[in-house]
């Protein structure tokens, strides 16, 4: 998901979420002052646009991102913005710097952890990074069954080759039975108190034909390794596989009929506290 255009582009579903989500959460992030850092913040918008002006007025926020060209963009675009900086970090390194340790007095995340698949490290570095009484407040996907098109198209021996680490791609919690008493278990083992937990169904719906594609492949993580003479191909066949797991119904325009995609998708929201009596 290294193409940065074509994202910003076409994240309307997760910019929707993360605005949800933060206003059912206004008054605890209106809370949320000092040193706060946004985990997975890709190009920066959500950073600066929904959760920065929901912040307690003196709170400074740093957005993090695994992706280079992402904070590269997001370092250019918001040069200006002094109360928002920008770093490249893997949330999910087993080796944290250590100038990251006990920095931050606040957490967020949208759309990012359903990427990581060692999530135990992943919230104990969340736990390493935040001051004892700071809080968290996260997003991500629990399960869309577009996932399941990655699975169909990694047993065509023509993709199998590109798409060895497929398990990669999968969220973690995209196939397990009762998944948030997993993410509740991996929460408190890191050490936090839960204040909220759950699991979520939610709907988007797709104008055209044309916007979901632009989603589908945004954030499709093989693209790009599909070789030229086969990637028209893939892409065809990813939308129509894909496809197959929404529902599709027709809206007259113009007299003229047009495709609807409804997506229905689960997401978890948890909001969590380092306890004050723990040391770092």
């Amino acid at each position: 998901m290294d193409n940065v255009e074509d994202y910003v582009n076409s994240h309307d579903l997760q910019r929707r979420d993360a605005s949800d989500v933060i206003e059912e959460f206004i008054d605890e992030v209106a809370q949320m002052d000092g040193r706060c850092i946004d985990i997975g913040c890709g190009p920066g918008d959500v950073t600066n646009d929904i959760i920065l002006p929901r912040l307690a007025k003196d709170a400074a926020i740093v957005g993090a991102d695994i992706s280079e060209k992402m904070i590269k963009h997001a370092k250019k675009k918001y040069q200006n913005e002094e109360r928002l900086s920008f770093l490249t970090l893997d949330i999910q390194t087993p080796n944290l710097p250590n100038d990251l340790i006990g920095q931050y007095d606040n957490a967020l995340s949208f759309y990012c952890f359903h990427w990581c698949q060692n999530i135990s490290q992943t919230f104990r570095n969340i736990y390493e990074i935040l001051r004892p009484g700071g809080k968290s407040l996260i997003v991500f996907l629990a399960y869309n069954s577009g996932f399941n098109a990655y699975e169909e198209l990694s047993k065509n021996p023509d993709y199998r080759p590109y798409m060895k680490d497929i398990r990669k791609y999968i969220p973690f919690f995209h196939n397990l039975a009762n998944p948030r008493a997993h993410l509740k278990k991996y929460i408190e083992e890191a050490g936090f108190e839960i204040l909220h937990c759950s699991r979520r169904e939610k709907t988007f719906v797709y104008k055209n034909l044309e916007l979901f594609t632009e989603h589908a492949l945004a954030v499709n993580p093989f693209i790009s390794r599909i070789p030229e003479d086969m990637r028209e191909q893939y892409k065809n066949e990813l939308i129509r596989t894909t496809i197959n797991e929404k529902i599709l119904f027709t809206e007259e325009k113009l007299n003229q009929k047009e495709y609807n995609i409804l997506d229905r998708y689960y997401i978890f929201v948890a909001y969590f506290r380092k306890p004050i009596d723990k040391k770092l």
